[in-house]
């Protein structure tokens, strides 16, 4: 955190808040900065005499961090930035808002930027160990599909799977598509195992239909599902032998089978584990396990 943020605003969180539980900073053009801390969104506030007052950012708080970021030289991440993000040296993912310049239909660039999310990853070690046991049966892994809403730790999940199907169940080449550097972050500084392949940057497209024929995994990990040809990548894969972990953005299985470009998979019950995941009693909170059936198998919370 220190390395992307100015001295003076770097002092001020870090005399409140505990750093390693800060997920998001907010930094939104003329408008107070938020954090997200323990899953939970907080106006940044400083001492001001007797009085606690807001901080508002401005367009030069968001050009220096922009400026460190990019070390400088933000042409060298256009193929980031029209993706609407930045990933430091450091595995931070910054999100961007501003105007996107469109060339031939589609996105080349996005300038006057406005708003940034800088998101923090954070390894949460045997934050799956209740839930390992339902993935993997004689050494087979099951297709599993995380659910939760944004900020509640599934990809912090994710991450924890994989390292404990390389590391402790000893499952041979496991590919783990990392679009948007989230998962192993990068530099691929989390360490996700030593019977890993990391594919970062690259579409899911590509890495579902190409890398998966040069690759030869046997589990393939992917995060966030969000369209009809991800979903297309992931019957690709079951379908060529491969067992498939990934995540979706929702709150329940209710309102998974409402997302029409769904309807594949969950008919044709391709996955067969289903963990829905919540901030009920802090982020990564497991609400329930389901089936390929949508049969709940594990309801910690239920009366």
């Amino acid at each position: 955190m220190r390395s992307i943020l100015p001295d003076w605003l770097y002092q001020i969180i870090s005399k409140y808040y505990n750093l390693s539980d800060i997920q998001e900073i907010r930094i939104r053009q003329n408008k107070p900065i938020i954090i997200c801390y323990k899953g939970n969104y907080i106006e940044l506030k400083s001492d001001s005499g007797l009085y606690l007052r807001n901080i508002n950012a401005n367009s030069d708080l968001i050009d220096y961090i922009i400026s460190v970021a990019t070390k400088n030289s933000i042409y060298a991440y256009d193929e980031q930035i029209k993706k609407g993000y930045i990933v430091t040296e450091n595995g931070i993912r910054i999100g961007l808002c501003g105007i996107a310049v469109i060339k031939n239909g589609e996105v080349s660039f996005i300038k006057e930027i406005s708003s940034l999310n800088i998101r923090f990853g954070h390894d949460v070690l045997d934050c799956s160990s209740n839930v390992i046991d339902y993935i993997v049966k004689n050494n087979v892994v099951k297709n599993t599909l995380i659910i939760s809403p944004p900020g509640a730790g599934k990809t912090t999940m994710l991450r924890d799977i994989v390292k404990k199907l390389s590391d402790y169940y000893q499952i041979s080449n496991i590919m783990v598509i990392d679009e948007k550097f989230e998962l192993a972050g990068e530099n691929q500084r989390f360490n996700l195992g030593k019977n890993v392949d990391v594919m970062q940057g690259a579409d899911k497209r590509f890495s579902f239909y190409d890398a998966i024929k040069v690759m030869n995994p046997t589990v393939i990990a992917t995060d966030e599902l969000i369209s009809e040809k991800d979903v297309d990548g992931v019957l690709f894969a079951i379908r060529s032998g491969v067992s498939v972990l990934a995540t979706v953005h929702s709150v329940s299985v209710e309102e998974l089978k409402s997302k029409i470009w769904m309807d594949k998979i969950l008919k044709q019950k391709l996955f067969e584990r289903f963990i829905v995941l919540s901030k009920r009693n802090g982020i990564g909170t497991i609400e329930a396990i389901f089936d390929e059936n949508l049969f709940a198998i594990y309801l910690p919370y239920l009366k």
